[in-house]
């Protein structure tokens, strides 16, 4: 049905002339990190430059211990800044919860996001804040990243892209202190002077993503590599067919390949933009697409999940979650991917990886964003790694699994409910070989009022 609907968009009256490249990277929105968040346009107006307070009190559940909370947050627009800033305190029967100050950096979390405002119509974007979202390219090494995974260790990073005719240039950091996870891209169009669309859209890019964080001695530093390119083959109705061809490689472990193609719009009748992807990967032993992703700060060759109910004392190789890089078989993987966003009010993005190998290694994301007003803002977000085909993400929440779940409700006035959900991981210490967590979910039902000024 939704396949038909797309297919009835390209059959449009194709009307007007078509946009160059320049003109509509400068038009669009950008798809780099949190550009394109909904959850961080707070903004509703370009002109409008509204800062609000909000002060929360109530109950907080981590694991099996409850503990009173109180937290405040500021979302803040000026000129050339929009930010939300949060802080919280929990303390119960045992004490403080010891997470929340007790070191510096918790200075740092306080800035959930900072983001420059650019003059309208200037395709640049600067962010400092938690990185979630985070892809390079198509995302054949770096995809949905994020640096809140551990979320008492969440670190504070940075993005930045500039868009321009011929030239992209983009970047992040998971760490302002560049300890961590760092990447880059570079993508040019050699022919955007060119008459022809699929010759002046053309883009070749060149993505770099490096792990900067401490490791054992005798383990090889991440690196991957990754070369695509991407053109707009035809248009319809402000409606664009793209297919694209992408190579990787980490150079102490294996490669592969990805083909697909994009049918997106990124102004659809100036209401909606949207892009429906169908992609393959084809895999070498020791690959795995997009494996720096959302787990990536507790799954990787240093780090490993535990599965819940093994002993902490002898851990057995069998109790660790998830297939490290090293021991991936390869194999290939069907991708589908459908991002919808109606602009200032709703967002939906629905990612799944059918891997067709014996190791369970297919990969599921979904986003969802609602605001009504002033009245509503809900969203949720799925991460689940280690699943088997389709229909597997219908089972229970595992060791691979991450949930994000809020709703900020207007009750009367200035007085909201403001609840939260996280199924996120802790870290209970390192051994010989990786750091070792396990998953920690949380549940924070506050009340509180919000003040403008």
């Amino acid at each position: 049905m939704l396949l038909a609907v797309m297919v009835g968009m390209m059959a449009l009256p194709r009307g007007g002339v078509v946009q160059n490249a320049a003109a509509q990277s400068v038009s669009q929105t950008i798809a780099f990190g949190s550009a394109d968040d909904p959850r961080e346009h707070i903004q509703r107006q370009w002109w409008r430059r509204d800062t609000y307070f909000h002060a929360m009190g109530g109950v907080s559940l981590i694991a099996a211990q409850w503990r009173g909370a109180s937290s405040m947050a500021l979302d803040m627009v000026t000129r050339p800044v929009t930010a939300h800033l949060q802080g919280t305190v929990r303390a119960g029967v045992l004490g403080e919860y010891g997470a929340d100050l007790d070191e510096p950096y918790d200075l740092l979390r306080l800035v959930h996001f900072a983001r420059y405002n650019p003059p309208r119509n200037h395709a640049v974007h600067v962010r400092a804040g938690l990185i979630d979202r985070m892809r390079l390219g198509i995302g054949h090494t770096v995809n949905f990243f994020k640096s809140s995974m551990a979320w008492d260790e969440r670190t504070v990073g940075g993005e930045f892209i500039r868009q321009g005719r011929s030239l992209e240039l983009a970047g992040f950091t998971d760490n302002v202190l560049f300890d961590g996870v760092v990447g880059g891209r570079v993508a040019v169009r050699p022919l955007s002077w060119s008459q022809a669309l699929y010759t002046r859209t053309a883009q070749v890019g060149f993505n770099y993503v490096t792990d900067r964080s401490a490791r054992p001695p005798d383990a090889p530093r991440l690196e991957a590599f990754n070369v695509d390119l991407q053109f707009d083959l035809f248009t319809s109705g402000g409606v664009f067919f793209a297919p694209y061809a992408s190579y990787a490689w980490y150079p102490d472990f294996g490669d592969g390949i990805a083909f697909g193609a994009d049918l997106y719009s990124d102004r659809f009748i100036d209401l909606l933009s949207f892009r429906f992807r169908l992609g393959m990967f084809y895999n070498s032993r020791r690959f795995i697409p997009g494996f720096v992703s959302a787990f990536y700060t507790v799954n990787n060759p240093y780090a490993r999940i535990i599965q819940s109910g093994s002993s902490l004392d002898d851990l057995q190789p069998g109790d660790l979650a998830g297939v490290p890089l090293q021991k991936s078989n390869g194999a290939n993987d069907l991708l589908t991917e459908l991002k919808l966003v109606i602009f200032n009010g709703f967002e939906m993005w629905y990612y799944f990886r059918h891997h067709f190998g014996a190791q369970r290694l297919s990969e599921f994301h979904l986003r969802l964003f609602l605001r009504s007003s002033d009245k509503l803002r809900m969203e949720v977000g799925i991460d689940r790694n280690g699943l088997g085909g389709f229909f597997t993400i219908f089972n229970d929440m595992d060791d691979q699994s991450a949930l994000v779940f809020g709703t900020d409700y207007q009750l009367a006035g200035p007085i909201y409910l403001y609840l939260r959900a996280r199924y996120s991981f802790e870290r209970i210490g390192d051994d010989d070989t990786a750091e070792r967590y396990l998953v920690q979910r949380r549940f924070e039902p506050f009340t509180g009022v919000r003040f403008r000024f």
